[in-house]
């Protein structure tokens, strides 16, 4: 995994304490290094600081989510929600409040990398509801017979809505199914999630609707026609 940390200690730390875990790392301090390293698809996730000196890890996330669907996990000392919704909105896979621990950030490194297409064993499921579709081993989702582009947090929350439909979804639910049972986070990311996916739906005007339960949680239904 790529570690994106201009701090130099703090990196040197983080490398050192994840490959303690398992896991393989190298480090960068700059943006345009970032961008390169990601572009060539060397790593299989990408721990991604945002204030850096010459691209904000923000934009790196923009721009890597333009042309690969690499993991990526924001770690940074932005905590607030607008920065939260931010990231997210970018495309992160997730979002890290410094300071870090490892071993809490070495369980979301997993989960994010299982999720990646490939990660692990795919369901070879095919969902249809009115005029939208979703392939679960080709990561493929069509409105309208037109290709649909979303991210790999949108895609798990919708596949899960597909197979669960007109059955409302708690937040803790939909936390355990799209994130897992090892992630530890709040359920805001879930409110984020189902409105970045319910925007993408209602853009390529798919004929389904994801509606909020008051005090409950979501459902996926087909619009009333």
């Amino acid at each position: 995994m790529l570690i994106v940390e201009d701090e130099a200690s703090l990196a040197r730390l983080m490398a050192l304490e994840l490959e303690h875990a398992g896991f393989t790392t190298a480090t960068v301090a700059t943006g345009q290094q970032a961008l390169a390293e990601a572009q060539a698809g060397h790593f299989d996730c990408l721990i991604l600081d945002v204030m850096l000196p010459d691209l904000s890890g923000f934009e790196i996330c923009r721009r890597v989510r333009e042309t690969a669907d690499t993991p990526i996990i924001i770690v940074t000392a932005r905590g607030q929600i607008p920065d939260k919704v931010a990231g997210l909105e970018l495309g992160a896979d997730d979002y890290v409040v410094k300071p870090v621990n490892t071993e809490e950030l070495a369980a979301r490194i997993r989960a994010v990398v299982r999720r990646r297409p490939g990660g692990s064993a795919h369901s070879t499921a095919v969902y249809t509801i009115g005029n939208l579709s979703l392939w679960s081993d080709q990561h493929q989702v069509r409105v309208n017979g037109q290709n649909v582009a979303l991210t790999l947090l949108e895609f798990r929350m919708l596949e899960h809505f597909l197979s669960h439909p007109n059955r409302v979804q708690s937040r803790e639910a939909l936390l355990d199914a799209v994130w897992g049972v090892d992630f530890v986070g709040d359920t805001n990311l879930v409110d984020v999630t189902v409105g970045r996916l319910r925007r993408r739906l209602r853009s390529v005007q798919a004929d389904t609707t994801i509606e909020t339960v008051r005090g409950v949680g979501y459902v996926l239904r087909r619009d009333q026609q």
